[in-house]
């Protein structure tokens, strides 16, 4: 038999036990909701007040100005996508070959504006398009390496490129020529100045801004990519990057109906009228476009 007090031991122990299960439940419960918030990109970017985005240094769409500020149209756009999440942009520098890595990691949340590929699709998640662009063939204005931009005209050059860039490929298909890979665009520039290679492949944004800040600049445009050799116009598209997976849901479609508006109501135009993309070319059918390029 047991004592009195033995069973209102045994009746504590049972109500403390119960208790406990209850605590542990709440606070699972509350773990997982944590964790859930935490785990979707949106609200957490919505908390910390932040969006952070993987740059490098291709004027005009990204780079530091005189003062050392970051400007560009990318720059602008993404600004006011932050604020329209109640966020403010927190810029990560770094070489353009490491920034795919940087978002589909996870220390970034975005990419700032890049062309499609196959193999960027295995690791990171695209928006809709924001822009059109097409390479170009640029020389040194004075002596140039390369007369014309044709397949004849550039085969057994030696061609700057991009590390990481479309203009790898670009410069391996070409017949007999030598890519010359380098970190930064800028560094392609001054290599083809000097006389050190023929010539660059760099997106036709790049040379006008140029041009339009230099007038002195030594390179001028001899024509496009031979379409033979260039990808097809839709993965010249710029898109912006994101993580893959469900954690990026809610951003996407956020960033995708943010891009969308910019882009038909004519703020994006503006903004590219600051860098001197005039040209209706830039944003012909990105108002209309789909929100999900799957490379086909």
């Amino acid at each position: 038999m047991l004592l009195p007090f033995t069973r209102l031991s045994a009746r504590r122990r049972r109500l403390a036990t119960a208790v406990l299960g209850c605590l542990a439940a709440a606070t699972l419960t509350a773990c997982s909701s944590s964790s859930s918030s935490t785990d979707d990109l949106l609200s957490s970017i919505r908390e910390s007040k932040q969006l952070s985005i993987a740059v490098s240094s291709f004027a005009p769409q990204d780079f530091q100005d005189a003062t050392g500020t970051w400007t560009g149209y990318d720059i602008d756009i993404l600004t006011g996508f932050a604020q329209s999440l109640g966020a403010s942009l927190v810029i990560h520098p770094q070489p353009f070959s490491a920034s795919i890595q940087s978002v589909s990691s996870g220390r970034d949340h975005l990419t700032v504006d890049v062309y499609y590929t196959a193999e960027r699709a295995k690791v990171i998640t695209y928006s809709r398009p924001m822009l059109n662009y097409n390479d170009v063939v640029a020389v040194r204005k004075s002596q140039p390496g390369v007369s014309d931009a044709s397949v004849g005209g550039l085969t057994g050059k030696s061609i700057g490129v991009t590390t990481g860039s479309t203009s790898v490929t670009e410069a391996q298909k070409t017949p007999g020529a030598k890519a010359v890979n380098y970190t930064e665009f800028s560094d392609a520039l001054l290599a083809l100045d000097q006389g050190r290679i023929d010539a660059v492949y760099a997106s036709n944004t790049n040379i006008p801004w140029l041009q339009k800040q230099n007038q002195a600049a030594n390179v001028a445009v001899v024509g496009p990519v031979p379409s033979s050799i260039a990808p097809p116009i839709e993965t010249l598209r710029g898109y912006f990057g994101l993580p893959q997976g469900a954690k990026s849901a809610n951003l996407l479609n956020k960033l995708n109906a943010y891009l969308k508006q910019i882009a038909c109501d004519g703020t994006e135009q503006k903004i590219l009228d600051k860098y001197g993309l005039t040209a209706p070319y830039f944003l012909d059918g990105i108002c209309n476009a789909p929100d999900n390029y799957t490379g086909s």
